[in-house]
């Protein structure tokens, strides 16, 4: 408290409200003059302070408060901004005469904190949203743990590089560039794009077809904004990535989840069922979550198919780049005719998570389209970053930061298949995977995904549940077991945790 740990208190008794009322904690972390505003106006709201009613002068108030008047100049200067107060010459600073009523309680209504709260007019889509609110949660600032899936090896990545590229754009950004940049995204990071693609991938597109986009989920928003109409049919891999599903639900289609096998997407089974549909969201390159690489005559069923029903191909190519058994495939855009496949990637888990940052290739006659709604959107996405991202893979960082990455990525592979075989054959069989960044465990003795997961986070642990994807009942329950960002020592401890916490339950 002020002077000391006793309360200074107003003493102005010709006041109505004598402002003695009010205290002021100097050892609390919220400044002075925020604290004073905070009860100034809660007087007000309460009614203790009426409409019209005359304050003190600054100077008085700061003198029966024990503060500096600065204190008291700012509270009135806020509150005069919101309306609360008033001044005029001759007549000094009063509440304001004209406060709406719904502002105001009646005298000796309570403290602030109780008065009744008007809870916003949520939508149906917005109570469905409040459902991720766990993910907000478990997706905070705090380390990843073992076996948290969806992340990569930011100990790997080359931080002070990046450091360096970023200082030096710092150093050279045009004004321009700082005020705005292309909707479409920064043109030297879209022609790196398109380059990169075009060697590493097997896409052919010009640097006009990229549209650079804040990530995985915003390309999907757009997407989404931009080709659906309420009814539409979404087609969606069971198990799948539900979370773009759930952004087609938002837009008003009906999302069906088709099964998949070895082979990839089940396109007999979506022949049969779907004899017509707007959109086919598929992972080929690695499937998600099951990890399979759709082959190539699934592919060429599937280009088949939507040419038949007029169906676009949504190709979300998201760990395309690492593949552990020969070279990465050709993408599926590659094998279609032009407008039939939208080519959407992001860099989050190439690179690092926090790096929002993606890309959709589209046809020359949509780039209109597509450009309009990012600007209406969001504008761009940021800048320096973007440009960074085009010196990092201009210069070649990028492709040696991939195939480093992908050395390292199959090292930790094997050893998670190693361990899990050593300590955890009696829970679930975890074979290997030709792609990816983690690997499924394949569930043993009635086990459930569920069941698995509540051991793991006993165990200080992180495993999800395959079902979390899943749009029904799986044949065999089944868990994903992330190894990316762990070391080889933090693996084998951790299967040898999940072990012994799976054996107490």
């Amino acid at each position: 408290m002020l002077a000391g740990s006793t309360s200074r208190r107003a003493t102005a008794s010709r006041q109505r409200f004598p402002l003695d009322a009010l205290s002021l904690d100097e050892a609390a972390e919220e400044p002075l003059y925020r604290q004073l505003e905070d009860q100034l106006r809660d007087a007000i709201w309460t009614g203790r302070l009426l409409p019209g009613e005359r304050l003190p002068s600054t100077r008085s108030l700061a003198q029966d408060l024990g503060v500096a008047r600065n204190t008291a100049i700012n509270a009135y200067n806020q509150l005069i901004l919101e309306g609360y107060l008033v001044t005029a010459k001759g007549s000094g600073t009063r509440v304001a005469a004209d406060l709406p009523e719904r502002l105001l309680r009646a005298p000796g209504a309570g403290p602030a904190a109780t008065r009744e709260t008007r809870p916003l007019p949520f939508t149906r889509n917005a109570r469905r949203i409040a459902s991720f609110r766990p993910w907000v949660e478990a997706g905070g600032d705090l380390p990843s743990r073992p076996f948290r899936p969806h992340v990569s090896a930011i100990d790997a990545f080359p931080r002070a590089l990046w450091e360096q590229l970023t200082a030096r754009r710092l150093r050279s950004m045009s004004r321009a560039l700082l005020e705005r940049t292309d909707p479409r995204g920064y043109r030297p990071l879209r022609e790196a794009i398109a380059g990169y693609l075009g060697s590493a991938r097997g896409l052919v597109c010009g640097p006009d077809q990229v549209i650079v986009t804040g990530g995985a989920q915003r390309t999907t928003e757009l997407i989404a904004t931009l080709l659906l109409e309420p009814g539409d049919t979404v087609c969606l891999e069971d198990p799948g990535y539900t979370l773009a599903g759930f952004l087609f639900e938002l837009a008003g289609a009906r999302v069906v989840s088709l099964p998949v096998d070895d082979e990839g997407l089940d396109v007999a089974r979506l022949s049969a069922q779907v004899p017509e549909a707007k959109l086919v969201y598929v992972t080929p390159s690695s499937q998600f979550p099951l990890g399979m690489t759709m082959t190539l005559p699934r592919r060429l069923a599937l280009i088949d198919w939507a040419e038949r029903c007029g169906a676009v191909i949504v190709e979300d190519d998201y760990n395309g780049e690492y593949r552990y058994a020969g070279r990465p495939l050709p993408a599926l855009s590659g094998l279609a005719p032009q407008g039939r496949v939208l080519y959407t990637g992001s860099f989050s888990k190439l690179l690092f998570p926090a790096l929002r940052l993606g890309y959709i290739v589209v046809p020359p006659d949509a780039v209109e389209h597509f450009a309009a709604a990012r600007w209406l959107l969001d504008r761009h996405a940021p800048p320096l970053e973007q440009a960074v991202l085009a010196d990092f893979i201009d210069e070649g960082h990028f492709a040696r930061h991939v195939r480093r990455m992908r050395t390292l990525y199959a090292e930790r592979q094997g050893v998670l298949v190693e361990a899990a075989a050593r300590d955890l054959a009696g829970f679930m069989d975890v074979p290997p995977s030709e792609s990816g960044l983690h690997l499924i465990g394949w569930l043993k003795g009635g086990l459930t995904g569920d069941r698995v997961a509540e051991a793991a986070a006993s165990a200080g642990l992180e495993v999800v549940p395959t079902s979390m994807f899943a749009a029904g009942r799986l044949e065999r329950d089944s868990v994903i077991l992330g190894y990316a960002p762990f070391t080889p020592r933090q693996i084998r401890r951790a299967t040898q945790d999940l072990a012994h916490a799976l054996a107490r339950r």
